[in-house]
């Protein structure tokens, strides 16, 4: 891959003839169109595919929530959600070719200074009734009052994601109610904080798996 300098027509986008052009980050690139090949893909090869598909597919839904997550430790030229990407392809992901799996506990939904939440506990108070609790410790440094509590949580069954941003680190609590069509169904969730300010955040904790009642 190359990087190229405007000229009088300015840069272009696209194919043209075995090279392509293309932008990101207001960076213009010229790159060379891959070869084609008849070899059958290897096992490995194989399995690496099935990995990044498996992470893609999971974690493409959140993509605004992972540049949420990731804004105050991203690193230049990395978006959010590559860098959960990388992470995840890097120890989420268990098993062997084909019956790969996720590890949601090594999932990293964000990371960051700020103080995530002390004693954080989640539970089914209730039939389809959810209740998470926590400690309400601040200080002047990197836990605030105000700081937003974000709640991720995953239905394994249906693959819905749920995202729940209504309590501060002073509430040191949050409840909400699953739909009925939930129960039977297995939820893992994540918990993390972020400031006022829009681009600092806590690292994610993963609070564990709970099935929904009938």
């Amino acid at each position: 891959m190359a990087r190229f300098l405007k000229g009088i027509t300015g840069a272009y986008s696209g194919k043209v003839g075995s090279v392509i052009g293309s932008s990101w980050r207001n960076v213009d690139y010229v790159r060379s169109l891959p070869k084609r090949s008849n070899k059958p893909a290897t096992e490995d090869q194989l399995a690496q595919r099935a990995r990044f598909s498996l992470a893609v597919s999971f974690l493409s839904p959140i993509k605004d929530l992972l540049k949420l997550g990731y804004s105050d430790a991203m690193q230049p030229r990395a978006t959010g959600y590559n860098k959960a990407l990388q992470h995840l392809l890097a120890y989420g992901i268990t098993g062997a070719y084909p019956s790969f799996e996720l590890d949601y506990a090594s999932v990293v939904i964000a990371k960051g200074g700020l103080a995530n939440l002390m004693g954080v506990f989640w539970t089914e108070s209730a039939p389809q009734e959810i209740s998470v609790t926590w400690t309400t410790e601040v200080n002047s440094f990197n836990a605030f009052a105000d700081d937003s509590v974000i709640l991720l949580m995953y239905n394994k069954e249906k693959q819905f994601f749920s995202i729940l941003e209504s309590a501060t680190r002073n509430d040191g609590t949050l409840s909400f109610t699953f739909p009925a069509v939930y129960a039977g169904d297995h939820v893992v969730g994540w918990i993390f904080t972020g400031h006022r300010d829009g681009v600092k955040t806590s690292n994610s904790y993963y609070l564990g798996e709970i099935e929904v009642s009938s």
